[in-house]
């Protein structure tokens, strides 16, 4: 089965309970329980590395390394795709460490300590903006145009017989207008020109 395949069906049931598992093939069910083991551990100890994490799914379960090491990959898409060094992965590392030093500040009750934690986590969450509200794009009606040669919509007051000055002013202007001869340009001629001089 494709890796893409793969991940999307552990995915799917990651959270569910054994008895759904049923349906699925048993090396499946076995490999989600091995993944659930270690998303569960590294979710909840984040600064942990995947060598622990390796040495946790080889201790618990009956695999191979090579095996250990491709549901790590697996694990590390789930948890924010940190191979891709994604933003969400580097999110949820940065509010644990911030986590982690306000449990410490608050362990030797260093109230400094514990603020700047505090701030830093507000901050980086945005926690004193807003939330934009999403727009409700399918509740917006466009405009309606319909096209009408009535000026009188632009605020414009009409000329009287409009259309019979426009020809009145064409015949008068265009006996006006003379043929111009010219020549045309080569302009990769020019272009050549441009760069020797």
């Amino acid at each position: 089965m494709a890796r893409k395949e793969t991940f999307d069906v552990c995915v799917q049931h990651l959270y569910d309970n054994v008895e759904q598992l049923t349906q699925l093939p048993v090396q499946f069910r076995e490999r989600i329980k091995r993944l659930r083991s270690g998303y569960t551990l590294w979710n909840d100890y984040p600064n942990k590395k995947p060598k622990e994490i390796l040495d946790h799914i080889t201790a618990n379960f009956a695999v191979e390394k090579s095996q250990a090491y491709e549901d790590i990959r697996l694990i590390q898409e789930m948890l924010g795709e940190i191979n891709k060094a994604t933003k969400d992965w580097h999110r949820f590392k940065f509010n644990a460490m911030v986590n982690r030093a306000y449990e410490i500040a608050e362990l030797k009750q260093d109230a400094d300590a514990m603020q700047k934690a505090a701030n830093t986590y507000a901050k980086f969450n945005q926690l004193d903006k807003e939330e934009l509200t999403a727009i409700p794009w399918e509740d917006i009606v466009p405009q309606l145009f319909v096209p009408t040669e009535d000026p009188t919509v632009l605020g414009i007051k009409p000329i009287p017989n409009i259309k019979q000055k426009i020809a009145e002013l064409k015949k008068k202007y265009s006996a006006d207008i003379e043929d111009v001869t010219y020549e045309s340009i080569d302009i990769e001629q020019l272009e050549r020109y441009d760069r020797q001089g």
